[in-house]
């Protein structure tokens, strides 16, 4: 497993599952369905402190599993989702090998 903590362009479904994205230059297709699950955001890393009552969506981002082929090489990857405004962010965060 490699932490690369990139951000991607995501192609998603009409369900908001990916179905592709971009990476380094090349164009990754999903080949089989994605597996979702929330995990806390390490907003230790990304900011000096919370404020007060704003919930769960500045703690929580929407992370997913999936393994997907670019020139058919099969890979396992770990999106992070998140959302700043209203602007949809997506981050590679792990490549298994």
């Amino acid at each position: 497993m490699v932490r690369v903590d990139e951000m991607v362009t995501v192609s998603v479904n009409p369900k908001g599952e990916p179905i592709g994205f971009g990476w380094r230059g090349g164009a990754y297709l999903v080949l089989s369905k994605p597996v979702r699950w929330f995990a806390r955001r390490e907003w230790w890393v990304e900011a000096a402190r919370v404020q007060r009552g704003i919930g769960s969506g500045v703690l929580e981002v929407e992370m997913w599993r999936l393994v997907a082929s670019c020139n058919e090489e099969k890979q396992q990857f770990e999106l992070v989702h998140s959302f700043v405004g209203d602007k949809n962010i997506w981050r590679l965060n792990r490549v298994f090998n």
